[in-house]
């Protein structure tokens, strides 16, 4: 019976050896196709690196630089991140809702930078933003869901991240 149990026991600790080290070699093929595709656009582009979490500035904003504190209103439309923009599984752009039949309010999120909900990947991304700026933040799932499925989104699926800052203001 303690022989049964012990067998038990260490088959149940390589099973979540095994799906750990599954996930970390995901999340590095992940973050390895994210910086294949960055490196792939164009050289007009600023790109910042986070922690593992990366930001392409599409358009440059203003001067009004994003910290801590700050309350931040933005628009965006997030993708299942597939070698660029996969498949779009929420926005609150109303250009974007218009072009693809998503049924949105069209007002822009706003929240409390670093006293946020947000996802790891968009806390690390929107660090330095400015007001004004158009970005991508790219991210493996080790900055996003992870492996829960959340919505429409399957496990350990990487994220994209089309950003528009509207506003920045200081609290």
């Amino acid at each position: 019976m303690v022989k049964k149990y012990l067998i038990l026991c260490f088959a149940a600790l390589l099973a979540v050896c095994c799906d750990k080290e599954d996930r970390k070699n995901t999340y590095a093929n992940q973050e390895a196709l994210i910086d294949s595709y960055v490196s792939s656009l164009s050289s007009d582009y600023t790109v910042v690196y986070n922690g593992g979490v990366v930001r392409v500035i599409l358009e440059e904003g203003g001067s009004q630089v994003l910290q801590s504190g700050d309350s931040l209103y933005f628009h965006y439309s997030g993708y299942e991140f597939n070698r660029g923009k996969g498949s779009l599984f929420y926005t609150n752009d109303p250009e974007v809702a218009e072009a693809t039949g998503f049924v949105t309010d069209g007002k822009a999120f706003g929240v409390k930078y670093g006293h946020s909900a947000m996802i790891e990947g968009l806390n690390k991304g929107l660090e330095g933003v400015r007001e004004g700026e158009h970005c991508y933040v790219i991210f493996s799932a080790r900055y996003g869901y992870g492996n829960q499925i959340m919505s429409t989104l399957p496990k350990m699926t990487p994220l994209l991240f089309e950003m528009n800052i509207d506003k920045i203001t200081r609290n």
